[in-house]
């Protein structure tokens, strides 16, 4: 599994498991302390990257 769909698969076990509620930032993810651009890189309207989030307010973000 490519880095990209891991930290995807992260996010979204941790919403599933109660663990970060949304809207939620990459600092509810310490496994995106190496990674805090992931959110807004694939947020809708990034016009490059694969659109995984819907930016809610500048640095919090939802689920697509």
């Amino acid at each position: 599994m490519d880095r990209q769909k891991n930290l995807l698969k992260q996010v979204k076990t941790a919403i599933s498991e109660g663990l970060v509620e949304e809207p939620f930032r990459s600092s509810d993810f310490r496994f995106l302390k190496n990674s805090p651009s992931f959110l807004s890189k694939h947020a809708v309207g990034n016009g490059k990257y694969k659109e995984y989030f819907i930016r809610y307010k500048r640095g919090l973000y939802k689920l697509k």
